[in-house]
């Protein structure tokens, strides 16, 4: 062999040896390593940790959606007075006083919020208003029967009573001669019950 032949094959090694190095090389960038692709479909974890909690639903709001609650009841009128009575379970709530020209209305509700029934009676010629300052009784007025001019029991002219069921109530009224102008709150007595003192009137 010549040393025209050798150089030859020497410079076909060195190439080859060169072509060896430099295919890993290129590989390697083609490909980029699997560690550091995330996938696409993996959310970023910040985001589950800092999505905010669902809004808190209004108080009772739950119950009211599901029909699970009974439907709220009509709010009650005012109260000007109260007072527990003398049946057992029974409160009185004085809700209207009022005067317009000659005569006073006085409207009380009576509602058992015991857990038996009661039956408390009213007679009204026990019912009447005192003006304490002028040392004066008014009592219920009548009609031109005689009959009391007030929430009366079917068939009678003088008294009201009923069997009220655990959470049920009725609104008593009664009309008076009103007091003068000038009197501005008089004494409420009902049998059974305590007396409303000072309830003030309402001029309407």
């Amino acid at each position: 062999m010549n040393r025209k032949t050798l150089l030859v094959l020497s410079a076909v090694l060195v190439l080859a040896a060169a072509c060896q190095k430099q295919e890993p090389a290129a590989t390697t960038e083609a490909t980029p390593p699997a560690s550091t692709a995330a996938p696409a479909s993996t959310p970023p974890p910040a985001q589950a940790q800092t999505a905010p909690p669902p809004a808190a639903a209004p108080a009772g709001a739950g119950s009211t959606a599901t029909g699970t609650a009974p439907a709220a009841a009509a709010p009650a009128a005012a109260s000007l007075a109260s007072q527990e009575t003398n049946w057992p379970g029974i409160s009185a709530d004085v809700t209207e006083f009022k005067r317009k020209g000659n005569t006073l209305t006085a409207k009380v509700v009576l509602r058992n919020h015991g857990n038996v029934k009661t039956q408390p009676e009213i007679k009204y010629d026990e019912v009447y208003l005192m003006d304490l300052g002028a040392g004066k009784k008014y009592e219920v007025l009548k009609d031109e029967k005689g009959a009391y001019i007030a929430a009366l029991r079917s068939g009678w002219g003088d008294r009201w009573y009923e069997n009220l069921e655990p959470g049920q109530s009725f609104t008593l009224w009664m009309k008076f001669p009103a007091p003068p102008p000038e009197v501005k709150s008089v004494t409420l007595q009902v049998p059974g019950v305590p007396p409303f003192e000072d309830l003030p009137i309402q001029d309407i």
